[in-house]
């Protein structure tokens, strides 16, 4: 029969496949670093030995993936985390088992439950390298626990049965934009059309509107089915009939994922070097990930951070924002002032 761990290795190796694994930005396809294992490979490297586990650059990696995983909503690191941990315990499990009698299913599922409990409890002010420990040493002491209390019979099947569903935040209350006049912006739909509206504004003030149009066309030429697919399903989109309705995107799809530690130090208000002093603390607002020498913020969790709303916006919208605030649009125009 399968127990805690088996389910938990077999659930990673199903979500990675044969696909190359990137611990330093998640994603091979924006990482410097050019080679990059399977997974089979990768656990091999991770998995801790036997014994008090010592901080490294890759578990530093791969914990601050986790945490910036659980910020979309993916279960895809964090998971990745508790098998390598899991993994090291299996010779630990089995002794406990022998030693003080109690089933071993129960007491692998006493671990990884600990372990995933661990990893919430870690989220804030525990830096990256000392998380691996401390899932195991809970791990360990939730086994032994169950030899004083034997009243708690837990065997799990699917790993995902321990976790929480995730909380999505709501965005913040919308508010009447001047880029729409005599609208009723309460109406859902209107209130979708000022957010891109407002957005291409903005990126008219910042002169990246040339680079957002290029990025338009690839949407519209259907060259980025992963961003469409993934902002078109969103409850919150109310125009079905607008034409191209699958061209949405979010905003930060269209900026970069990951940014340089200095300037995100000075988003955060923040002075460089106390900004790296934080990172060494435990105690830096947002997920951070070492690529090569260098650390780096991913900006959809700066974005969480800073209370900037992800808007989902549509192409059509944006370009009309930006005319607008360039002067070239029209039908802005209220006749009554002319």
């Amino acid at each position: 029969m399968s127990d805690a761990f088996d389910c938990l290795k077999q659930y990673v190796f199903n979500i990675c496949a044969e696909e190359q694994v990137c611990a330093h930005v998640g994603d091979v396809n924006h990482c410097e670093i050019m080679r990059h294992p399977v997974y089979v490979d990768f656990r091999a490297t991770a998995i801790m030995v036997e014994g008090e586990p010592k901080p490294t650059r890759l578990w530093e990696s791969m914990v601050a993936m986790g945490r910036i995983h659980d910020m979309r909503g993916d279960d895809k690191w964090r998971m990745i985390v508790l098998d390598c941990v899991m993994s090291s315990l299996r010779g630990r499990s089995l002794r406990i088992h022998r030693d003080l009698y109690i089933d071993l299913a129960d007491v692998r599922s006493d671990m990884f439950e600990a372990g995933l409990t661990t990893w919430e409890e870690t989220a804030r002010d525990v830096p990256p390298c000392r998380v691996p420990a401390l899932i195991r040493k809970a791990a360990i002491r939730a086994a032994y626990q169950r030899a004083t209390n034997l009243t708690r019979e837990t065997v799990i099947e699917r790993p995902e049965d321990f976790l929480d569903e995730p909380d999505f935040p709501e965005l913040p209350g919308l508010k009447a934009s001047s880029l729409i006049h005599g609208a009723d912006y309460r109406d859902p739909a209107v209130a979708e059309q000022i957010r891109g509206e407002r957005s291409g504004a903005l990126f008219h003030k910042n002169n990246c509107m040339e680079a957002a149009t290029q990025f338009h066309e690839e949407i519209r030429a259907g060259r980025r089915p992963d961003i469409t697919a993934r902002a078109a399903k969103a409850p919150m989109l109310a125009r079905s009939n607008l034409f191209g309705p699958s061209h949405y995107y979010y905003i930060s799809d269209f900026l970069p994922p990951f940014i340089e530690m200095p300037a995100a130090a000075e988003a955060l208000g923040l002075a460089e070097r106390t900004a790296y002093h934080m990172i060494r603390k435990g105690t830096f607002p947002c997920p951070h990930t070492r690529m090569g020498r260098s650390l780096k913020v991913p900006v959809r969790p700066l974005m969480h951070y800073m209370d900037i709303p992800d808007a989902i916006v549509h192409p059509d919208d944006v370009e009309n924002g930006a005319m607008h605030a360039s002067g070239l649009a029209k039908r802005f125009r209220d006749p009554r002032r002319e």
